[in-house]
């Protein structure tokens, strides 16, 4: 693709509102159409704000979200998803699975039937459908759900600690960000942390690149060599 046309569900997180700066950003990117409960003002007066459009979607249900999906991305060929709870120990395990699995996944079939060919999954580092903790059990399930929707390229992003550059949760967020990157050269690289702004960009550069069909599963060095490739200098950590 010389240029191309994005759709995201989640642009008001720290990673999707990371990737819609960057893919206003980018010349190759045409048009970034985000879908959100409501306009949102947090994209206003960025270069390349004439590219985006906000659409209102019902997201009540996965039916809803699937059929206004559908509409709105009429056109895109490329779409990311990094819809997710933030804090999914304040609400109930239902709520969680049905934002993160469930509508995730209409997301998904909606941007098949709208012609998409290039899916981009946020998920997390150990995802397992099978495993014994309910949130990696969650993102397993959300990739076997991005999956299942038969578009032709599926890339699973599996981060392991977000830098943002606000503490989002409480003390035990500031406490994370000051210490984990002390020790996080002790654990394998793809547990290294990694700045919403580097992922952002890692998955938008990804997209612009060619890849084979099929579904492919990037972790930490994947994301720092997709930034060194391209001569990015935010990489937070070497591998």
């Amino acid at each position: 693709m010389e240029t191309y046309r994005a759709v995201v569900i989640g642009a008001t997180g720290a990673v999707g509102s990371a990737l819609v700066r960057d893919l206003l950003a980018s010349p190759r990117c045409a048009e970034v159409t985000a879908l959100a409960r409501r306009p949102v003002q947090i994209f206003d007066g960025l270069a390349g704000q004439d590219k985006l459009r906000q659409r209102v979607i019902d997201m009540g249900d996965p039916g809803s979200l699937e059929r206004d999906t559908a509409e709105a991305a009429r056109g895109a060929e490329v779409a990311f998803c990094t819809m997710g709870v933030g804090q999914p120990r304040k609400v109930t395990r239902e709520e969680v699975w049905k934002v993160d699995v469930e509508l995730a996944a209409a997301f998904a079939r909606g941007v098949r039937t709208a012609g998409a060919r290039h899916i981009s999954l946020l998920s997390s580092v150990a995802a397992d459908a099978d495993s014994r903790s309910f949130y990696l059990r969650l993102k397993g399930a959300a990739e076997q759900g991005a999956a299942a929707a038969g578009i032709p390229r599926t890339s699973i992003f599996r981060p392991s600690f977000l830098l943002t550059q606000q503490f989002r949760y409480g003390l035990l967020d500031r406490v994370t960000h000051i210490f984990f990157p002390r020790i996080s050269w002790l654990v394998p690289s793809r547990y290294h942390e990694i700045r919403v702004e580097d992922l952002g960009r890692a998955m938008r550069l990804n997209a612009e690149q060619p890849g084979k069909e099929g579904i492919e599963i990037l972790h930490y060095p994947e994301f720092v060599a997709l930034l060194r490739e391209r001569g990015s200098a935010r990489v937070a950590a070497a591998p």
